[in-house]
């Protein structure tokens, strides 16, 4: 199995049931997991993993914990999975190009309060 394969399968736990932090923690590990990875050249650290990477940071301080999991591992799709992807049509954003520059994103995602959710009435 290679380094890429195995961490895919590390990154791949349910988070059904689980408390909203506890969704949170999950995301923020697979993003720093992945970061990490690709800093280390466990995979290559292109577009792709920076639209992947920097929407799912996105989505992290939206409070959308499961699509930041979610978007974050997409980042470390085969690819031949990437094609059909959403992520494609993502832009780039300033400020989130790099592994650094990411890391330094996620530090304020993680920073910042927890967004409540209303429910719908």
């Amino acid at each position: 199995m290679s380094d890429i394969e195995a961490l895919r399968k590390s990154l791949a736990l349910s988070s059904e049931g689980l408390a909203s932090e506890e969704k949170k923690k999950m995301a923020v590990d697979a993003i720093t997991t992945i970061i990490d990875a690709l800093g280390r050249g466990v995979g290559p650290f292109g577009e792709w993993e920076q639209r992947c990477l920097a929407a799912a940071i996105i989505a992290l301080r939206a409070g959308k914990n499961d699509e930041s999991r979610s978007l974050a591992r997409r980042a470390i799709w085969p690819e031949e999975n990437r094609r059909n992807s959403g992520v494609a049509r993502l832009l780039l954003r300033p400020g989130m190009l790099t592994l650094d520059e990411l890391t330094r994103e996620l530090n304020v995602a993680v920073a910042m309060p927890s967004r409540r959710v209303r429910p719908v009435e």
